[in-house]
């Protein structure tokens, strides 16, 4: 079983790539506070997502930088090596559901 459900906040601007034949997709970052504070401070996990398809045009529509969402997806794990030839490991969660917990704020 490979499920995974969060709550966080949007850590970049929404940024929808198009990637031809009505195929979209979003890469961001969530910011997923941890229970316990430290010396005070908030605490947070911060964990790439990826939304694709029609999820990712309504991501784009509805929500910004800062919002607070909930999803549900699975964790993927994917491996490449960078220019300098070093080995890289990413771990991130790809989105099948979202769970709006803010709507996009105007600003006027």
């Amino acid at each position: 079983m490979n499920d995974v459900s969060v709550i966080g906040r949007f850590v970049k601007p929404i940024v929808v790539k198009d990637l031809g034949e009505e195929k979209y997709v979003i890469n961001n970052v969530l910011a997923i506070p941890r229970k316990k504070k430290v010396e005070g401070q908030q605490q947070a996990d911060f964990v790439p997502i990826v939304v694709w398809g029609n999820l990712a045009k309504l991501v784009e529509k509805y929500c910004q930088k800062g919002n607070l969402i909930g999803v549900s997806g699975r964790l993927n794990s994917r491996q490449y090596v960078t220019k300098e030839g070093k080995s890289m490991v990413v771990v991130e969660i790809i989105v099948n559901d979202i769970h709006l917990m803010e709507g996009k704020r105007y600003i006027e």
